[in-house]
């Protein structure tokens, strides 16, 4: 029964301990990246003044209402100088005052209204394109700490085996030097490099403490050590270069603004019609010759056309032509360091890919080494140094080994964000 029990126990450990460790994809940590960004809250702000800016420009459409007051003194004013006998005509006073009420309504504007509305999207949109090239930017930040935890994690892998094989290599020693068929300083070199192993996963073990930490802070994720982090699996993209990236994009989202302020600034000449009131009271009225406060009115409709205007629009058109060449330039040559930028990227890949052929030989063939090396050692007929030696140059060929297939696979990875594919 006691043993059901301590079995029971064990097994209820075992499953709280799986379910508190986590899988973590790099997907996940991109998405956890730019849910944490504060910036973020941009997209909701810049949505928020899009429409308070187009709720403002639809107020183009609506009656505007202004009050206006003068009072003014004049020098002279209009006089009659003819006396007819029996008609008395009053002097207009040279104190003048009005308060008026003006009311304006447009009826037709050229379309001005409705394409500063297309502009102000066009903003939208280029505020969101430039959070994009923030998030791509954080998405390089995510890809070297995730890549260097799970190097480090391997660094530790290989480096636990080593410690494990120089424990069991340095029991075997301490039996060889009780039987007298090994010396007591090839103990100790044994002993120093179970030591270097140690520290040296020490040392590990806090660089990834610092790479999770780092990560922990861009994500608001809590990764622990015995959380698996996927190595993800990755393919090029098609050989046909199609720049995605968002720098490239936010350019052309540029230019299609140009389009629409160059429309724009040519509307700003096409006529407009609006129909107007006036109501007021003040003295002389509208009846110059009554020179008492009186109330008046007046409804109309008026017309405006900038039938000439030296060629400013012209100009401004030819500006927005200008500033478009510039992007087209400005594409061109991000175009050109782009593909530098893959050819270089691509010559990392295919020197992974060459470098783990080659790896893959040197472990099998050291590994071949080290035992032939580990027998003679328990034999007496070479040195615990000679030993330690062709065991350091394993270590080091796994550990290559497993940086150039993490490499690949970074460089895959970089190769596809260069081009705007992740």
């Amino acid at each position: 029964m006691k043993k059901v029990f301590v079995f029971l126990l064990f097994w209820i450990l075992q499953q709280g301990t799986a379910q508190t460790n986590q899988v973590v994809t790099l997907d996940d940590c991109y998405t956890a990246a730019i849910n944490n960004y504060p910036n973020i809250r941009q997209l909701d702000l810049n949505v928020q003044m899009n429409q308070l800016n187009k709720q403002n420009l639809q107020t183009n459409y609506l009656p505007s209402l202004n009050l206006n007051g003068q009072a003014s003194y004049q020098s002279d004013v209009t006089k009659v100088p003819i006396n007819v006998p029996g008609i008395n005509i009053p002097t207009i006073a040279k104190d003048w005052y009005a308060l008026n009420l003006d009311i304006e309504q447009m009826i037709y504007d050229g379309g001005l209204t409705n394409s500063m509305k297309k502009v102000e999207d066009a903003d939208l949109g280029i505020a969101h394109q430039k959070l994009q090239i923030e998030f791509y930017q954080l998405k390089e930040q995510v890809n070297q700490l995730y890549f260097g935890i799970v190097l480090m994690r391997k660094t530790m892998e290989i480096l636990n085996v080593l410690k494990k094989n120089l424990e069991v290599t340095v029991a075997e020693a301490e039996v060889a030097y009780e039987n007298g068929s090994l010396l007591g300083s090839d103990v100790d070199a044994l002993r120093v490099e179970y030591h270097l192993a140690l520290q040296q996963i020490v040392e590990k073990k806090e660089d990834m403490r610092a790479l999770m930490a780092s990560l922990q802070v861009l994500t608001d994720l809590t990764i622990s050590s015995a959380d698996q982090l996927v190595v993800p699996e990755v393919k090029l993209a098609e050989d046909q270069f199609l720049n995605n990236r968002p720098e490239y994009l936010l350019m052309g989202m540029q230019q299609t603004k140009l389009e629409m302020l160059s429309a724009l600034t040519k509307e700003k000449r096409r006529p407009k019609f609006m129909v107007f009131g006036q109501a007021g009271y003040g003295r002389p009225g509208y009846d110059m010759l009554n020179d008492h406060f009186d109330s008046y009115y007046k409804v109309g409709a008026r017309l405006h056309w900038n039938i000439w205007d030296w060629n400013q629009v012209r100009r401004g058109v030819l500006v927005l032509k200008v500033q478009n060449e510039i992007i087209n330039t400005q594409k061109q040559s991000f175009d050109q360091h782009l593909k530098v930028e893959l050819e270089s990227k691509m010559a990392a890949i295919r020197k992974a890919e060459q470098l783990i052929t080659t790896d893959e030989i040197i472990v099998g063939l050291q590994q071949n080494v080290v035992n032939t090396a580990h027998v003679q050692l328990k034999n007496g007929t070479i040195t615990a140094t000679h030993y330690v030696i062709e065991l350091n140059k394993q270590v080091k060929a796994q550990l290559n080994l497993e940086a150039h297939k993490l490499q690949l696979i970074f460089s895959k990875y970089q190769y596809n964000i260069a081009l705007g594919n992740l």
